[in-house]
């Protein structure tokens, strides 16, 4: 099996952080002869392995590099293609991607594609009006244009891989025999131990976006008792994020219980973080599936989220919260309240989220596409 990775190998980046992951388990497999991935220029994650060959063609603010890949394509003659999908990947964020979709259309018999993000209609106009202060009609015809390019994906692909309940519940029933739904993997297991310290810590850890609501976070900080404390950690998007943080810090009177950390965390850090979290934080106003709650998992840290409500509920790792500061904080403390009984619950499933693991599933969707 000869296998093409189109996809991200950048530090910084979720997804490039994932394909890491994922190539650290698929030269493992006997079956697979070779791995030939494409990613940016500016591709800073190396991997020396004789199995896997690196391509640094993808420049996103140009579609120059599309036929220049199509020929390498075509040349490889490759038996599966994987495509890492994010709609700000391979395109400037406005665009959605579509630079690649000449490139998809003549991919499409062996295309495995991997959805990183796959939203709603409604949410993703929701998160318009909201995080780009969009009337209602410039979100309308938003949301319209990604639904298009979501509808031209689902349609040009030969198997389709979702990351969560929430992505697959999408898939119209026809097309739902085409796809599977594959966790991201978990490196390791830990355990957490009751919260007996002084300190309640809640997190919110990752990269600090626009289509996070710390203002939600934050006023809900302010209804909890001041045992409560929050810690907001990872590199800003966008620099005026952090004085918006800090803003909001001031209004709601909780300096002396939020500790901003706007920078991007090594691994060695992101380990000692977790050891002092007691529940990790989604107030996200999109996602659809998260590295977050892998985390979550991973560490054995219990999630208060307003996004992935099925997904939550059906795994029993946290508590799903409205979009509003009472739930938010009521959601917080329910799930203080039933501490170990959330611990067990993540305890039980762990083990079918680890790399080990999920790399047979995803091997499994390739032998689709062979078929």
């Amino acid at each position: 099996m000869r296998i093409g990775i189109i996809t991200s190998l950048r530090r910084e980046c979720g997804i490039g952080i994932y394909t890491f992951e994922l190539l650290k388990y698929l030269k493992k497999i006997n079956e697979i002869r070779e791995i030939h991935v494409f990613t940016h220029t500016d591709a800073d994650i190396e991997i020396k392995n004789r199995k896997i060959k690196i391509y640094k063609v993808i420049d996103e603010k140009t579609p120059n590099y599309v036929p220049k890949m199509k020929k390498m394509l075509e040349r490889k003659n490759l038996d599966i293609i994987d495509l890492e999908w994010e709609h700000g990947l391979y395109a400037p964020q406005y665009f959605l991607g579509t630079f690649l979709f000449p490139l998809i259309l003549s991919l499409k018999d062996k295309l495995f594609t991997s959805f990183h993000s796959l939203y709603t209609f409604q949410d993703f106009k929701r998160a318009l009006k909201i995080s780009k202060n969009f009337n209602n009609f410039i979100s309308e015809v938003g949301a319209l244009y990604y639904k298009l390019t979501k509808t031209f994906l689902i349609k040009n692909l030969k198997v389709g891989r979702v990351f969560s309940i929430y992505e697959y519940n999408q898939i119209r029933k026809k097309d739902k025999k085409k796809f599977i739904i594959v966790p991201e993997g978990i490196e390791r297991t830990y355990n957490q131990k009751p919260i007996n310290g002084r300190y309640v810590n809640l997190t919110i850890f990752g990269f600090i976006r626009l289509t996070k609501d710390y203002n939600l976070a934050i006023s809900a900080l302010n209804l909890l008792p001041k045992k409560f404390r929050l810690i907001i950690a990872g590199k800003p998007q966008k620099n005026e994020l952090v004085g918006y943080i800090r803003a909001l810090i001031k209004k709601y009177r909780v300096k002396d219980r939020v500790i901003l950390i706007p920078r991007f965390l090594s691994e060695r850090e992101k380990i000692k973080l977790m050891e002092k979290t007691h529940i990790l934080l989604l107030p996200y106003l999109l996602i659809s599936n998260s590295g977050v709650l892998m985390d979550g998992i991973e560490y054995m840290r219990p999630i208060v989220s307003t996004v992935l409500k099925d997904d939550i509920e059906m795994l029993r790792i946290g508590k799903y919260s409205e979009h509003n500061k009472e739930s938010f904080s009521e959601a917080i403390l329910n799930l203080y309240n039933n501490y170990e009984e959330y611990i067990n619950n993540i305890k039980e499933v762990q083990k079918e989220f680890l790399w080990k693991n999920v790399i047979w599933k995803i091997i499994e969707g390739f032998y689709k596409v062979l078929e």
